[in-house]
């Protein structure tokens, strides 16, 4: 980071953080109740990769759909400088402690599915930084997220996915 860069301070951040966590789920498309679930995913993504809010654009996930609070959430990142998409899954959104699953397509059947769990910038770094993931890799338990398995991301004939 370059130490002459003008940086807004901390408070002034913080207080815009908890402006918009306060206005954001009124004007969403989604009720205040979704919109706030939208607005603290987004925010929660923006603090991890350290991104704007303009950056991320969020929508309900409508393969993972629940019916009580805290439906899924897939947002999506477009890189500025490479043009690059990349698609984060929030699980269960009303929990600040739980990871991103970086989305992206299943080795065996090619369906969007959980890759990656994503806490930091520095997670997203290892995953891209690794050979691209193989058939092989889908039946070692510690190169994926226990979500992979059982995904609804699958193809119905791909032999993840569980029961349907």
């Amino acid at each position: 980071m370059n130490s002459q860069t003008p940086q807004t301070p901390l408070s002034d951040r913080a207080h815009a953080a908890a402006a918009y966590l306060r206005l954001a789920p009124e004007q969403s498309p989604y009720g205040t109740y979704r919109g706030a679930d939208h607005a603290r995913t987004r925010l929660r993504l923006a603090a991890a990769l350290g991104i704007g809010l303009d950056r991320i654009e969020t929508q309900p996930d409508g393969i993972r759909r629940r019916i009580f609070p805290g439906e899924p959430i897939t947002a999506t990142v477009k890189c500025s400088a490479s043009g690059e998409t990349y698609t984060f899954f929030a699980r269960n959104p009303l929990y600040d402690d739980e990871p991103f699953e970086l989305l992206g397509p299943c080795p065996e059947c090619g369906g969007e599915v959980p890759l990656a769990d994503i806490r930091h910038l520095a997670d997203l770094g290892i995953y891209l930084a690794r050979a691209p993931l193989t058939t092989r890799d889908t039946d070692r338990p510690d190169s994926l997220p226990e979500t992979f398995q059982e995904d609804a991301g699958h193809t119905t004939d791909c032999r993840h996915g569980g029961i349907r």
